[in-house]
């Protein structure tokens, strides 16, 4: 399975929220079939869920980028500006140490989100959000509100629905839909709606929560779809690498740091193709980008 887009290979990024333990095993997958992922982690979770421990986190931040998800997983906008900006600050704060550099991401609980919320994000410090808006194939315009493609569960024909019509209907995000609506099996539908996003937009963004892969036993459909998408021609970036590459993270900072992005694919040959400046701090860039090659390479209703 492979995409012709002329010579620019697929971007697909993936994005994990809320820091389960079982974050490990997704990172452990992506990782054995060369694709990247960025891990959005609160300090605690106020629903009672687990987190990992300050050591694993690090850990995990030696090999795939970390983001803030608020200090005890709250959603924003349920909260006075001032506790938003408490849960957001607190949250940075934290994982900066824990991981000894900059993070430059963060990505809203529940997707929620307004002007406010999104202001507070920025003068936090951070370079970018990630919201939950789905069937995109491009990165859209706002680098405080970052949309995905699908999230990794196997949601009802009526909420594909419902999402694609309360998101914005476009051509583009009409032609994904099709395509996840089209197929019966799982792992194909999210595929198919890759191959879709190659041919239109470029990009692919995969999200979800790992302790869904648990409660519904969806490790095999998930392994399923990485080998499908390790066969994809492509770029397998982070969340930051893919704001990097489109302009989104500015490079007046700075602390922003060169750094090396390798392709993967194949088609590619696993070679390194382009530099691009880092939204991350210079003491450690960070993993942005994975290459099987490289030992340490620099996301109901849809919630």
């Amino acid at each position: 399975m492979t995409s012709e887009r002329g010579k620019a290979p697929l971007i697909v990024t993936t994005s994990w929220d809320d820091g389960h333990p079982s974050d490990r095993r997704v990172a452990d997958l992506l990782e054995q079939h060369g694709l990247s992922g960025t891990f959005y982690m609160p300090r605690v979770n106020s629903e009672g869920r687990p987190v990992m421990r300050p050591s694993e986190i690090a850990e995990l931040g030696r090999r795939f980028e970390v983001g803030g998800h608020t200090q005890d997983h709250i959603v924003l906008t349920n909260l006075s500006p001032s506790e938003a900006s408490a849960q957001i600050v607190a949250n940075k704060h934290w994982l900066d140490d824990v991981l000894g550099r900059e993070i430059p991401g963060f990505a809203y609980v529940r997707g929620q989100h307004n002007r406010i919320t999104r202001s507070l994000v920025e003068r936090a410090g951070y370079r970018y959000a990630r919201t939950i808006r789905n069937l995109m194939s491009t990165p859209g315009a706002s680098r405080f509100q970052l949309p995905t493609t699908v999230q990794f569960f196997a949601h009802s024909k009526s909420t594909y629905l419902r999402n694609y019509v309360s998101g914005g209907p476009t051509l583009q995000r009409a032609a994904i839909l099709a395509a996840v609506l089209a197929c019966p099996k799982f792992s194909a539908r999210l595929s198919r709606a890759a191959e879709v996003c190659a041919y239109s937009g470029g990009h692919f963004h995969l999200w979800g929560h790992s302790w869904e892969l648990d409660e519904h036993d969806l490790w095999g459909e998930f392994e399923s779809l990485l080998r499908r998408l390790s066969r994809l021609h492509a770029h397998f970036v982070t969340n930051a690498a893919w704001c990097v590459n489109l302009g989104c993270v500015s490079e007046t900072s700075t602390e922003l740091a060169s750094v090396e992005v390798a392709s993967t694919g194949a088609q590619s040959g696993c070679t390194p193709r382009w530099s691009a400046a880092a939204g991350i701090a210079r003491r450690d860039p960070g993993p942005l980008c994975k290459s099987g090659l490289d030992p340490n390479p620099l996301g109901r209703d849809f919630a």
